[in-house]
């Protein structure tokens, strides 16, 4: 499988024909395609929420180009971020330990909010021919919110000394250098309170889960259920645990497919970081298509060497790419290379590499155009320049 996470913008940019033919051209098998975001906006006519974009049915545009390509199309919803409803409903804001309630980000314990985002995704699946529903911001977003006294009393009830642990955070972050593990080594000594609060959020994200998915399977049981995931839950339990509410081994009883986000660059990492990541989300039991970064920081040489430390895990499902419109797409026919450049600056360098040799070639391909030029040699890899700066290359 070769995934690609895609903004709803990329079809009002470009539109869909150009779009899924620049996808079609590298192999995509699998659209990730942004459904509801974090304005709490959507790509399709819902009286649940405003659209994205006025006049536009931009779900059924994605559904149609995808199908016509042979390709699936999942309908990706952020789950715990939605700016909208945060400022209808400012009281269910995930409250900071000493700022407040967030103003974009939704309590995931708020029950309210998960009935609302299921029935979103029930009217999304109840009119489109989606292939999969993928659920992203899954999770708490640190270890600093879900401290709202609601949040304190249902610590409480799982049996947790509230205000022990609420200290305990508040010297990891705020306290001395000496204090800067001190709930993390709690938890890992199995402190009860410390365990108490993880098992509290972990319940949280999967109540909320439940809830989001409640009836997807009978009414669509040929339906694919996905989640993005942090990378650290697949080989840092601890970490994963306290600040995000997500275990790996619980969602992958949810889900039929798990997309750990193992963004290389972001997180300082390299090829064999990603392979850890992969091996790791595989013991969750779901299948695996591992995120790769292919944004800014990515190059050509770095994508290829992560795509093959996830596609060399024995059981891994494929790759997921984030995302379109964010680096150069190409593919090799015989002797041709054809570049397509989806982002919105032009491409105006391309290096060539394989069986020992390189080549370099100045070009212009303008933002949403593509060329054909000839190929002296079988390449494996293509990194790319937009004036000085390099920017990232998938090479088919």
């Amino acid at each position: 499988m070769l995934g690609i996470w895609m903004w709803a913008d990329s079809l009002i940019k470009r539109g869909a024909d150009r779009v899924f033919d620049d996808c079609l051209q590298i192999g995509v098998t699998d659209v990730f395609f942004l459904t509801k975001g974090l304005s709490g906006k959507c790509a399709f006519e819902t009286r649940l929420a405003p659209p994205m974009h006025e006049g536009r049915d931009l779900l059924d545009e994605a559904v149609r180009a995808a199908h016509a390509r042979g390709m699936r199309l999942h309908a990706w919803f952020t789950s715990a971020q939605d700016k909208r409803y945060c400022s209808e409903h400012p009281e269910k804001g995930l409250c900071h330990l000493t700022k407040g309630p967030s103003d974009s980000i939704i309590s995931i314990a708020d029950p309210e909010y998960a009935r609302f985002t299921h029935d979103v995704i029930s009217d999304a699946l109840s009119r489109y021919a989606v292939d999969g529903v993928h659920l992203d911001y899954l999770r708490y977003n640190h270890l600093l919110y879900g401290w709202s006294e609601r949040d304190m009393d249902r610590y409480r009830q799982r049996g947790a000394d509230a205000e022990r642990v609420r200290e305990l955070v508040q010297r990891t972050f705020y306290g001395d250098e000496a204090d800067r593990q001190a709930v993390f080594e709690a938890y890992a000594n199995s402190d009860a309170d410390v365990c108490k609060l993880a098992e509290a959020r972990i319940d949280d994200v999967c109540r909320f889960t439940d809830t989001v998915l409640e009836g997807v399977k009978n009414k669509r049981p040929d339906i694919t259920l996905s989640a993005a995931l942090m990378p650290e839950g697949a080989y840092d339990t601890v970490f994963a645990h306290l600040h995000y509410g997500q275990s790996y081994a619980e969602q992958g009883k949810r889900f039929d497919m798990i997309l750990p986000m193992a963004y290389s660059f972001a997180y300082g990492k390299d090829d064999t970081w990603v392979k850890k990541v992969t091996e790791g989300a595989l013991k969750s039991g779901a299948a695996v298509l591992t995120g790769l970064h292919a944004y800014e920081g990515a190059t050509g040489l770095t994508l290829s060497k992560d795509m093959r430390a996830a596609l060399d895990v024995k059981g891994a499902s494929g790759v997921c790419l984030f995302r379109y419109g964010t680096f150069a797409q190409a593919e090799t026919l015989g002797d041709r290379l054809t570049v397509a450049d989806p982002t919105d600056e032009p491409i105006t360098e391309l290096e060539m590499s394989g069986a020992g040799e390189t080549r370099r070639v100045k070009l212009v391909i303008p933002p949403g155009e593509k060329t054909d030029i000839p190929l002296p040699f079988a390449a494996d890899t293509l990194r790319a320049w937009s004036g000085e700066k390099e920017v990232c290359a998938y090479l088919r």
